[in-house]
C-alpha cells in the first residue's frame, strides 16, 4: 500500500474548462495509486478547495457528541456487528433494512463552481422539510471563491454548525480522516451511515479529495478535484453508498456524465474522504 504524510492545509482544485480525461486508475485497497500528494498550495479561485485552517481537532465537547453518537451506533448493531441487527435498545424500531434512502433529500445543482458545499447543505437539510436557498447556505457556511471550509478553526466545522443550525434538536459530529483511510475508519463509517439513515433520518455530508489516478467519485473526470456530496442512503447493509452529487446539472464543463443520484463502494468513498473527512 503506498503510504504518505498527510498534509492538511489549504489545497489546490481542479481547473475547470479542460476535456474530459480518461477514467481514473483504482483497483480497491487501503490506499491511494498515487505517487505524490495534492499539490499543497492553491492555483485558482473560483473552483473549490475545501481549505484547512490549521489542524483539525475535535474540542472535548465535540468529543463527547462523537462518544455518545458511536454509543447509539453501537447500540443499533447490537454491540456485535450488521449480523445483529437488533434495535431493540434504540426505541424499539424494527430490525435495520439491508437498504434505505432518504427519499426527501433531493439533489440540488450547485449554481456556482465553488458551492458544491452550499448545494449539499440545501440539499441535506430538506429531510425535515427545511428549505433554503444555496445563497442562504452559502452565507451561513461562509463559503468564499475558495469553497468551503473543511475545518475553520477552533473546533469550528462550519458544515456541522449549519447542519446543527437548520436541524431540529439534531446534533452532528465531524469525522476527521487521514489520507489513506484505515479499514477500521471505512467500518466505522458503515456503521454510522446505517444508523444515521436508518435509525436518525438524516444524511451525511462528505468532503471529497480526489487526487489524479486515484479514486474518483462516479463520472468525474482524472484531475484533482475537491468536492461535497450529500449522502441519502445505502444499500447492501451499508457495504454500498448513495450519494446526491451537486454537480449533474451545474454546467460545471464535466459534469455531463455525472448523475444526480449514485451509488458507491463505501470503502471506495471512505477513501476519497480521506484527508478531510464527513459530518454525520
Amino acid at each position: 500500500m503506498l503510504r504518505r504524510t498527510t498534509r492538511l492545509g489549504l489545497l489546490a482544485a481542479l481547473s475547470l474548462g479542460l476535456p474530459l480525461l480518461a477514467g481514473p486508475a483504482w483497483a480497491g485497497g487501503n490506499g491511494r495509486s498515487v505517487q505524490d500528494p495534492p499539490p499543497a498550495s492553491p492555483s485558482a479561485s473560483g473552483v473549490e478547495q475545501s481549505p484547512v485552517v490549521g489542524v483539525p481537532v475535535l474540542t472535548a465537547a465535540q468529543q463527547r457528541e462523537t462518544a455518545r453518537k458511536d454509543a447509539e451506533v453501537a447500540r443499533a448493531f447490537g454491540q456485535t456487528g450488521p449480523n445483529a441487527r437488533s434495535l431493540a435498545a434504540v426505541d424499539d424500531e424494527p430490525d435495520l433494512p439491508s437498504h434505505k434512502s432518504l427519499k426527501s433529500v433531493k439533489q440540488k445543482a450547485q449554481s456556482r463552481t465553488y458551492w458544491c458545499g452550499p448545494a449539499t447543505l440545501a440539499t441535506l437539510v430538506q429531510v425535515d422539510g427545511t428549505k433554503i436557498s444555496q445563497t442562504t447556505a452559502a452565507k451561513r457556511l461562509k463559503t468564499t471563491r475558495n469553497g468551503t471550509n473543511w475545518y475553520s478553526g477552533a473546533g469550528n466545522y462550519p458544515m456541522e454548525k449549519a447542519l446543527e443550525h437548520y436541524g431540529d434538536d439534531v446534533e452532528y459530529a465531524a469525522a476527521n480522516l487521514p489520507y489513506s483511510p484505515s479499514k477500521s475508519d471505512k467500518e466505522t463509517y458503515k456503521k454510522r451511515l446505517v444508523t444515521d439513515i436508518a435509525v436518525h433520518k438524516q444524511g451525511i455530508a462528505g468532503n471529497a479529495v480526489e487526487v489524479t489516478n486515484g479514486p474518483h467519485l462516479n463520472g468525474h473526470p482524472n484531475r484533482t478535484i475537491y468536492h461535497w456530496v450529500a449522502v441519502r442512503g445505502y444499500d447492501d447493509d451499508g457495504e454500498t453508498t448513495r450519494y446526491a452529487d451537486p454537480v449533474s446539472g451545474s454546467g460545471i464543463s464535466w459534469q455531463g456524465p455525472v448523475d444526480r443520484y449514485n451509488e458507491i463502494d463505501s470503502d471506495k468513498i471512505v477513501t476519497i474522504f480521506g484527508a478531510r473527512g464527513y459530518i454525520w
